[in-house]
């Protein structure tokens, strides 16, 4: 049933007095026959009178000015006095499609007619010939639109968002879909210095429309942020359908609101240009389209610090946060999905969290498992002191940075880059995963072969990737054989010594405002450059292991029996070993598990002399000769 409006009655009457003329016209032909339906449609009849379809004309234009949507739609759309009379008959044939049969009685047919502006001209009394066009304000807001061609005998069809605007239905605006009133008061402001910046530059812009700007990865809270400052505004701010275009923007203008748009690049948007318009933006990458006839106004959204995210949780659930919460740099929708879960305890709530950043994980990274511990690794006295110290300093940048304002020493660096250094087999790799075993991060090892390309440019971009991820999920980022990407700048030959150099050139950059963790390990230290070298603060060489942590090594690696307690070696001298055989960690590893397939598929015990020839095996490997014999095998 059609909602009861004095204009749409208005419209109603008007149809009316064009039905009594036209029985009028029949009366004089007692052959013609009324047709019942009709009454049953429009119920009020018109006075006979002269002048009576003028006079309801001048009812129907009065009605429409008394209802204070159709003077809202005039001042927010600029929509002219005959596009609001044709969108007047639109209006009223979608809120009562009956109409379209009285419209099709005025037409002489028997069918249901839709309103056409022919049709319309004959209701209104228009001039002849005159119709709306491509660019009336009807066709460019696409608050109408032909379904056809631009002829006057063509059909129209209105906007349903807008018809039921025009209907009083106060949910009308999500029949169009493409504008949503949203707010953000009862949000916590993560950001009120930013939010009072923007604020006070925004008030004083009124001459020119304005478009804020705010930058920042995708659920960072740019929205919230942007809706916080409508508050701030006394505006309210509807969020606009991407694809929507102009209609989203009459949607927010109906709504007396702020639209706000969020893209995931720097696309143009629609502007409100209008003085004292106002439209607000959420962008990936700042724009760098030329702003014409506005104001463009642009922020960048920080990243969220520690406290922000704490704080964030606690808003949302009682439990506790997992530690990655204050030692990764989630964003708001990151935190907020994994409070989300914190009900069904930490462990699930951390996996959600884990997942919301390993959904992005640049393909050039590979996952390292993380098997060992400290008492797996064995080096020396001064390389495991390095080591603890290197995890001290990362464990406690939080401490030392913030809580003791350490920060002030280093504002553009605060990441830790440190580099293993030494010979091939000596610990490298496994001192990298007991670091982040113990700092409960994830390793990662950087794919070379995926980063270097021949391309220009490519290399960077490969690069730039790695370290945006390993910024912001606080992985630990490992580079074997640095010495490929750090290596020394060489002079300008050819083209190809420029580009090279341009790679290390923006390597070193990157470097410096890296906030994350990274180990390059190298065998040739001599080869990286020393522009590089003076950026560390962390140096460790390591060097091939002494007696002393050969012995080690080869008790780790061959125990007499196995963590059930079954014996697998036969009295192997494990001192003889390390005395005489100088080995580094990943030889021996390779021979003790050569010697355990040699001594099972021969069902025996490991046996020295099975490590012997394991080892001569290994040796042979590099073109060296193992002539050693053990004692207690000469003698036998």
């Amino acid at each position: 049933m059609a909602p009861t409006l004095a204009w749409l009655e208005a419209i109603d009457q008007l149809l009316a007095a064009h039905v009594v003329a036209v029985r009028d016209r029949w009366a004089a032909d007692a052959s013609r026959r009324v047709h019942d339906v009709v009454d049953d449609i429009v119920v009020a009849q018109a006075g006979s009178r002269p002048g009576y379809i003028a006079n309801a004309a001048d009812a129907a234009r009065a009605a429409i000015a008394a209802d204070e949507r159709w003077p809202w739609l005039v001042a927010t759309l600029g929509v002219g006095p005959r596009e609001i009379e044709w969108m007047a008959l639109l209006a009223a044939c979608e809120l009562n499609p009956r109409l379209a049969r009285v419209l099709g009685y005025l037409d002489d047919t028997a069918a249901a007619t839709p309103p056409s502006p022919a049709i319309a001209a004959v209701v209104w009394g228009w001039p002849l010939g005159y119709q709306p066009g491509p660019a009336s304000a009807v066709a460019q807001w696409q608050l109408g639109a032909p379904d056809g061609g631009w002829q006057a005998t063509t059909p129209w069809t209105i906007d349903c968002g807008v018809a039921a605007y025009l209907g009083r239905l106060d949910d009308w605006s999500h029949l169009r879909n493409e504008a949503t009133l949203i707010d953000a008061s009862s949000c916590e402001c993560l950001f009120p210095t930013l939010l009072n910046e923007m604020t006070d530059a925004v008030r004083d812009i009124t001459s020119v429309g304005c478009e804020v700007e705010l930058v920042g990865a995708v659920g960072s809270g740019r929205r919230t942020l942007l809706a916080q400052l409508g508050t701030a505004l006394g505006r309210r701010v509807a969020l606009m359908s991407a694809d929507a275009g102009m209609r989203a923007l009459a949607s927010a203008r109906l709504l007396d609101a702020v639209p706000l748009w969020v893209t995931d690049g720097a696309q143009p948007v629609g502007v409100d240009a209008a003085a004292g318009g106002l439209t607000f933006v959420a962008r990936t990458a700042a724009s760098t389209a030329r702003p014409d006839g506005f104001v463009r106004l642009s922020w960048t959204l920080p990243v969220t610090t520690a406290d922000q995210r704490e704080r964030l949780w606690a808003g949302v659930t009682r439990a506790p946060w997992p530690r990655m919460v204050s030692d990764w740099e989630f964003t708001a929708a990151d935190v907020l999905t994994g409070a989300a879960a914190a009900d069904a305890g930490q462990a699930v709530a951390s996996r959600v969290l884990r997942n919301r950043l390993r959904r992005d994980t640049s393909t050039a990274m590979s996952r390292v498992e993380l098997p060992y511990d400290w008492h797996d690794l064995v080096v020396a006295d001064h390389v495991r002191a390095a080591l603890r110290r290197l995890h001290d300093e990362v464990s406690l940048r939080r401490d030392v940075l913030d809580d003791w304002e350490f920060r002030r020493l280093c504002p553009a660096t605060p990441g830790v880059t440190a580099l293993f250094a030494g010979p091939s087999g000596t610990g490298k790799t496994m001192a990298a995963q007991v670091l982040a075993r113990s700092l409960q991060l994830d390793l990662f090892r950087v794919d070379l072969a995926t980063v270097v390309s021949k391309y220009v440019g490519e290399t960077e971009k490969q690069l730039a990737a790695v370290f945006d991820e390993a910024e912001r999920s606080n992985v630990l980022i490992f580079f074997d054989e640095a010495d490929a990407l750090f290596g020394q700048r060489t002079r300008v030959h050819d083209a190809h010594d420029r580009y090279a150099n341009i790679e290390i050139d923006y390597l070193l950059q990157r470097l410096d405002t890296f906030r994350g963790i990274s180990i390059l390990a190298t065998n040739r230290k001599s080869d990286l450059d020393a522009a590089f070298l003076r950026r560390l603060r962390t140096i460790v060489d390591f060097v091939a292991p002494a007696a002393n942590e050969r012995l080690q090594l080869w008790q780790l690696a061959l125990p007499s029996h196995t963590s059930t307690g079954h014996q697998i070696t036969d009295d192997l001298d494990h001192q003889w070993l390390a005395d005489h055989l100088e080995l580094t960690g990943a030889d021996i590893k390779s021979i003790a598990l050569s010697a355990a397939y040699d001594a099972r598929s021969a069902g025996e015990l490991i046996s020295t002399g099975s490590v012997l020839e394991a080892s001569r095996r290994e040796l042979s490997k590099r073109g060296a000769v193992l002539r050693l014999e053990h004692p207690l095998a000469v003698a036998q």
